[in-house]
């Protein structure tokens, strides 16, 4: 496929991230557990936006990611290699106005997506179609709150389980070869 999806909005989206990122916390920071707001966690995980396919490679904070606005993706099915599938939800920034922030080029593109042990998929943008960076559950709680070993998964939602990835920490995105990832 020869279209840049995230490519036409790429500058006004940029700004429009960029002012949130600078926003007080109450806009879209805020999860309701037991009854009362809470802010975002802070720690030092960190997303990476890279490669020669970006205009403007960056790397968001935790906090950064936390302030932006949250996409709900509902009744993902999780297919499990042991005991029964589920479908479950989650929340958390959509993958395509992060690459468009950090000025994706036109054209076919090949995505790395790297989580914090090494583990590695290589995949297109099609591929990651309605992707989010998963900060919260479906009930709205921090995921490093629910599993201490999470901080952010990338959760396409229309992919099986080897797509996600738990503690997500770069994307590399490069010209794709022949239009292939």
């Amino acid at each position: 496929m020869n279209r840049a999806p995230y490519s036409s909005r790429a500058c006004a989206t940029g700004i429009c991230l960029a002012m949130l990122m600078c926003m007080p916390a109450p806009f879209g920071c805020k999860d309701e557990v037991n009854g009362r707001a809470s802010e975002v966690p802070k720690v030092k995980a960190t997303l990476e936006l890279t490669g020669s396919g970006l205009g403007n490679p960056t790397t968001l904070t935790f906090e950064q990611l936390g302030n932006m606005p949250m996409v709900r993706v509902d009744k993902v099915l999780m297919r499990k290699s042991h005991y029964e599938d589920t479908k479950t939800s989650w929340e958390g920034p959509a993958l395509e106005p992060l690459l468009a922030a950090a000025q994706i080029k036109p054209g076919p593109m090949k995505l790395t997506l790297e989580a914090e042990d090494g583990y590695k998929i290589e995949a297109t943008l099609e591929d990651m179609k309605d992707a989010i960076v998963a900060m919260k559950d479906g009930e709205g709680r921090w995921l490093l709150r629910v599993d201490e070993d999470c901080e952010l998964k990338l959760v396409p939602p229309h992919k099986p389980g080897n797509f996600w990835i738990m503690n997500l920490t770069r994307i590399t995105v490069v010209p794709a070869e022949n239009g292939e990832p």
